[in-house]
C-alpha cells in the first residue's frame, strides 16, 4: 500500500467531492477515482458510498480514516526527523511557506539568501494549516514565512510588511457587489479560517459576538474552495487575490480596514544559526524592493 493512496483517501474524505479533492491533489478526477477504487480493492473494504450527486464515507471508511491519518502523521514525522538529520550533517535551511508567505517578495527573498550563502541548501515546504506552527516549534522547519499578526510564545517574529485583508465571499453572494462590507454583517454565516483560535481570521473585534467557524482549511487553495463551493466566508490577504485568484470567489473591502502582518518566524530557543540571518535579509530585500502593491513596510 502506498502513502499516496492514503493521501488521496484522506483528501476525498475531507472534501466529499471528487473534483475539489482532485484539484487539491493536482490530479485529474478520473485519476483520483481510479486511485480510490484501487485502494478499496486492495483493502477489501468499501470506503465511500457514492452516486451522481453525493459522496459519503461508509462506516468502515470512517473507522479506517482515523488509522490512515495516524499512518500519514507517522510518515510526516519520519520525514521531518530525516530532514533534521540532514540539516545537522550539512548546511541546510528548511523554509516553510504558510499560505501566501511573503507574497511577491517570497521568491526574491529566497533567491537573495541563496546568492548570499551559496553553500547553503534551501529546502522549501508548503505548510499544512491544520498543523499550525507546531512543526516550526518542534524543529521540523528552521524558518517560516507567513501572515502573523501577534507574537506567539516560543517564537521570534520579524515583521516584514503589513498589507490589507479582504473579505472573501462566494460568487453570487448578496453582498459580493458591495463597495465595502461590515464583517459583522456575515457573522451569521459559516467562516473558513487558516488557523483556529485567532480572532483576526474571523474579523472579530472587542465586544463582537463570535461568528460560526464552519471549517479550518489546510491551505490557501482550500480556503478559496470552501468559500466558492461550500458557501463559506473568510478573510484573505490582498496579495492572495492577485497570486491565487479563484473564479468562484469575490473579494470585497471591509468597511473597517484590517491589516495582515507578513513575517519571518523561527523558534526562540535552539533555532538554526541561519534563521536570524534569513530574517534580516528579508527585511533588506523588502526595503530595496517595491514588489508588494498596497503594502506598508514594517519599521
Amino acid at each position: 500500500m502506498e502513502l499516496r493512496s492514503l493521501r488521496h483517501f484522506s483528501a476525498l474524505a475531507e472534501t466529499l467531492n471528487y473534483r475539489v479533492a482532485a484539484e487539491r491533489l493536482h490530479l485529474t478526477q478520473p485519476a483520483l477515482t481510479r486511485s480510490i477504487a484501487a485502494l478499496e480493492r486492495e483493502l477489501g473494504v468499501q470506503l465511500f458510498d457514492r452516486d451522481k450527486r453525493h459522496v459519503a464515507l461508509t462506516a468502515d471508511g470512517v473507522e479506517l480514516l482515523e488509522r490512515a491519518g495516524e499512518v500519514l502523521a507517522d510518515a510526516e514525522r519520519l520525514s521531518a526527523t530525516a530532514g533534521a538529520i540532514r540539516a545537522r550533517r550539512r548546511d541546510e535551511v528548511r523554509v516553510a511557506l504558510y499560505g501566501v508567505a511573503l507574497a511577491e517578495l517570497t521568491h526574491p527573498v529566497i533567491e537573495a539568501f541563496c546568492e548570499r550563502y551559496p553553500r547553503v541548501t534551501i529546502r522549501v515546504h508548503e505548510a499544512d494549516f491544520h498543523q499550525g506552527l507546531a512543526p516550526l516549534l518542534a524543529g521540523e522547519y528552521d524558518v517560516a514565512l507567513l501572515p502573523l499578526n501577534v507574537d506567539m510564545p516560543g517564537l521570534t517574529r520579524v515583521p516584514i510588511f503589513t498589507e490589507p485583508a479582504s473579505l472573501a465571499l462566494w460568487k453570487g453572494h448578496p453582498l459580493a457587489s458591495a463597495a465595502a462590507v461590515d464583517v459583522t454583517e456575515v457573522f451569521d454565516q459559516p467562516w473558513v479560517t487558516p488557523e483556529p483560535g485567532l480572532d483576526f481570521w474571523v474579523g472579530r473585534r472587542n465586544g463582537d459576538d463570535a461568528p460560526t467557524v464552519g471549517s479550518h482549511a489546510r491551505s490557501a487553495l482550500d480556503v478559496s474552495s470552501k468559500i466558492a463551493y461550500q458557501h463559506m466566508v473568510g478573510l484573505m490577504p490582498l496579495s492572495a487575490t492577485r497570486m491565487f485568484p479563484h473564479p468562484g470567489v469575490e473579494n470585497v473591502a471591509p468597511k473597517e480596514p484590517l491589516g495582515l502582518v507578513a513575517a519571518v518566524a523561527f523558534p526562540e530557543a535552539g533555532h538554526s544559526p541561519a534563521a536570524p540571518a534569513f530574517a534580516e535579509l528579508a527585511r533588506r530585500v523588502a526595503r530595496r524592493a517595491s514588489g508588494v502593491p498596497y503594502a506598508e513596510l514594517a519599521r
